[in-house]
């Protein structure tokens, strides 16, 4: 029985040896699996986070969008009656002067981003000095880019205002009504604007820009302040 226990001892010391080994692996094996699952997930590279700015939310400006401005300034209406006969004569030609401005547009539209805003609407202006009376209805389209944006701080609310169009000036008489400057007209206005009160989603400021028709028969020019107040539905 001694040389029987001796022959056989090493055999099963192998056999549980060799039990073992798998259960060692197995152990390793998942230990190495509960660390991959505690290791946090890689953060997005930039490739995969490329069109982010797509869905990002507004911080400034966002939502529909309506303007409405007014002003004052000086300006001047020269030019012909919308008369084929009378076009190009100089004793029809009439400069009215320097007088007196006023000048207002609404829009509505949308701001896109932040940094720039798209609307459509209309507007209207007169001069008036001692002799004439000069009155502009307006068709325009109207853009409002921000360009300092990024820098942040007051920056934000500086912008730059564009607005092109069509205007129908006409220019009479005081005294005897006569028709003396008439026709449809290109419009353009550019200019800057600082939106930098806040009240609820409105929002507030100074507004500086120049205007000028043209066509074939007239020039207005004109240099306006005034003050401008827009709503924003986002944030």
């Amino acid at each position: 029985m001694l040389v029987a226990s001796l022959l056989f001892a090493p055999a099963v010391a192998a056999e549980e040896a060799g039990s073992d080994k798998p259960a060692a692996a197995k152990t390793t094996e998942t230990k190495a699996v509960e660390k991959a699952e505690e290791k946090p997930a890689a953060e997005p590279t930039p490739d995969n986070n490329d069109r982010a700015w797509e869905t990002a939310p507004h911080e400034h400006r966002g939502g529909f969008a309506m303007g409405l401005s007014v002003g004052g300034g000086l300006g001047a209406a020269n030019g012909f009656p919308n008369d084929a006969k009378k076009i190009g004569r100089l004793e029809y030609y009439t400069e009215s002067g320097l007088g007196f401005t006023s000048a207002s547009s609404f829009w509505l539209g949308g701001a896109l981003a932040d940094w720039l805003t798209f609307g459509i609407g209309g507007g209207y202006s007169m001069i008036l000095n001692g002799e004439t009376r000069s009155t502009t209805p307006l068709l325009l389209f109207h853009t409002d880019v921000y360009p300092l944006y990024m820098l942040g701080g007051p920056l934000r609310d500086l912008g730059a205002v564009f607005e092109v169009g069509l205007g129908f000036p006409k220019t009479i008489d005081i005294e005897t009504e006569e028709t003396l400057i008439e026709g449809t007209s290109s419009y353009l206005m550019a200019g800057a604007v600082w939106e930098g009160i806040k009240a609820w989603k409105f929002r507030f400021g100074p507004m500086l820009a120049g205007h000028y028709m043209w066509s074939e028969t007239l020039r207005r020019p004109a240099l306006i302040l005034g003050f401008r107040g827009t709503l924003y539905t986002s944030p």
